[in-house]
């Protein structure tokens, strides 16, 4: 028997110029091609919060806290203090999501231009990566 799995759906940029009709019309070959061609595999990438950080809400503010011990996390003994759009961008990787489905949410809450909030999400990823703060997951 096959192992169930909660359904799920990640939001992926199309990697090239093609429509929406033009890719229904290709066959599953060169879809196939089509999508391994280029960033979609890296897009494809689901990301979430490790558990040993939590975010707390404390008189209508926030702080990220690690409560991890012991793993050598240069971020150990500091609480860090997120503004309120750091705290969306947190909170969407509480759940494991792609780079892609934090920035169409935030498209959805923020009156911003697309490229200043890709460029924040990405950034984050990067930094939370780099600090152990996120993880790759599958």
């Amino acid at each position: 028997m096959k192992e169930y799995k909660r359904p799920e759906y990640h939001f992926v940029r199309n990697p090239g110029g093609l429509s929406g009709g033009e890719l229904a019309k290709l066959s599953d070959d060169e879809l196939s091609r089509y999508l391994n061609n280029g960033s979609y595999l890296q897009e494809k990438k689901k990301y979430q919060i490790r558990p040993d950080f939590i975010l707390r809400e404390i008189a209508g503010e926030y702080a990220i806290v690690p409560v991890g011990t012991g793993n050598g996390n240069p971020l150990e003994n500091t609480v860090m203090a997120p503004n309120g759009s750091a705290v969306f961008i947190w909170k969407n990787f509480e759940q494991p999501s792609t780079l892609e489905d934090v920035v169409i949410r935030g498209m959805l809450e923020y009156d911003v231009a697309e490229d200043i909030l890709r460029r924040s999400v990405e950034n984050f990823v990067a930094d939370a990566l780099d600090y152990k703060i996120l993880e790759e997951v599958s």
